[in-house]
């Protein structure tokens, strides 16, 4: 048997995105995919993992399929396997057995890869030595509980000498503070190496047992503190009776990016509109999609920004995207607001009502509002007094209490 092993990781394709409304963008993530299928061939991989959200949505167009079935092909032709999960962005347990499977149990019928739901599959490399393989869809708040169920049942294969690597798209704790798992609790499990998709940006923990490489292509603006995309290569070795694993991120570049945050403090709206102008002008650059922030509070009117007419400006960039949080006497200036937004506003930030209970109190708001404006016959007095107590239950709950504190 081979003391060396090579695994190829990638994750969050999101092929499909139809960012901005453009279709140059789906050609983007699928070139973006591309690209990181092509470093994985190159650099001679035994297989392949990817860590979910292959497609942007659970319901992917026919170009959307047809991209990811090229990509896929590339391995298939070099004899490289490839093991997928399902993400959060990818079509659900219930739907997929409502309708006899998804789009991924057709690649897998292709034998493009092997899908994994909370399950593992041996697969035997070209040099005889055996890979156990887990994988487990996307399960958020309860993904703990399911990896742990899933583990104890079949805890005597990490007795023997066969590597353990799962691929999970979940959170960390230590990457988002809202996660329910943690790098502690997984490396308590045994497994050699974990593959960690969902976090759309690269980490690696100290040991380099785990590892996100985070998505092939941009998804959101928050990403773009770093202009390259990645993927990994993971070397697994065996020193003694272990499996020791380390971790080379390999980058590649795709369509430039660039944010910039203007602060105009107390201002006019002139003002605004000449800097914002100016910026524009400067960020001009060929295919570029470019983001400008802007905050201030105005001094003169509660206007805001003509954010088209200054876009248009702008006549060689991809695209450009102005987010203007101007605030007038303390007031924020938004367009474009619908009534949900106006009640969370109010929620939040006049009652402190916390973010895990707005919607509750939206919900409430909306059914008084039905009320109040439906018909006579919708306006009987036990349904307003039913709703008028709910909202006394809720206004003298710990909700409010916590959130004014």
């Amino acid at each position: 048997m081979v003391d060396e092993i090579k695994i190829g990781q990638m994750s969050d394709l999101h092929l499909g995105y139809r960012q901005y409304g453009k279709f140059d963008r789906v050609t983007d993530f699928y070139g973006a995919a591309k690209n990181a299928s092509e470093l994985l061939i190159e650099n001679e991989v035994d297989f392949v993992v990817v860590a979910g959200d292959i497609f942007h949505r659970a319901r992917p167009y026919p170009i959307d399929q047809r991209h990811a079935i090229k990509i896929f092909s590339l391995f298939q032709r070099r004899g490289i396997p490839v093991y997928a999960i399902r993400g959060n962005h990818d079509a659900s347990y219930a739907w997929s057995e409502r309708q006899g499977g998804n789009e991924l149990h057709v690649f897998e019928d292709l034998e493009l890869v092997t899908l994994l739901e909370d399950e593992y599959r041996e697969c035997e490399l070209s040099s005889g030595q055996i890979v156990r393989i887990w994988g487990m869809g996307y399960h958020g708040n309860t993904a703990m509980k399911k990896l742990n169920q899933l583990v104890e049942s079949n805890k005597e294969l990490f007795d023997d000498d066969i590597p353990n690597v799962l691929i999970l798209h979940e959170f960390l704790d230590n990457l988002v503070k809202s996660a329910k798992l943690n790098e502690y609790s997984l490396d308590l499990l045994g497994f050699d190496f974990i593959s960690i998709g969902h976090y759309h940006g690269w980490w690696i923990n100290d040991s380099q047992s785990i590892c996100s490489s985070g998505s092939t292509e941009h998804v959101s603006a928050a990403e773009w503190d770093e202009p390259e995309r990645s993927v990994a290569l993971i070397t697994l070795r065996k020193e003694s009776s272990k499996w020791n694993p380390s971790i080379e991120r390999i980058k590649y570049r795709v369509r430039p990016k660039i944010r910039k945050k203007l602060d105009f403090g107390v201002t006019t709206i002139d003002e605004v509109k000449a800097g914002v102008l100016k910026t524009v002008e400067e960020l001009d650059k060929e295919d570029t999609i470019v983001r400008i922030d802007v905050t201030g509070t105005l001094s003169d009117s509660p206007s805001t920004l003509n954010v088209g007419e200054i876009s248009s400006h702008a006549t060689n960039v991809f695209h450009i995207s102005i987010d203007s949080d101007l605030d007038y006497a303390g007031l924020p200036i938004r367009e474009n607001i619908t009534d949900t937004e106006i009640m969370e506003d109010v929620f939040k930030e006049r009652f402190g009502i916390p973010e895990s209970s707005v919607d509750d109190w939206v919900g409430l708001a909306k059914s008084m509002k039905e009320l109040l404006i439906g018909s006579k016959d919708e306006r009987n007095e036990a349904t307003q007094l039913d709703l008028l107590y709910k909202f006394t239950e809720k206004v003298s709950n710990e909700d409010l209490e916590e959130g004014t504190k």
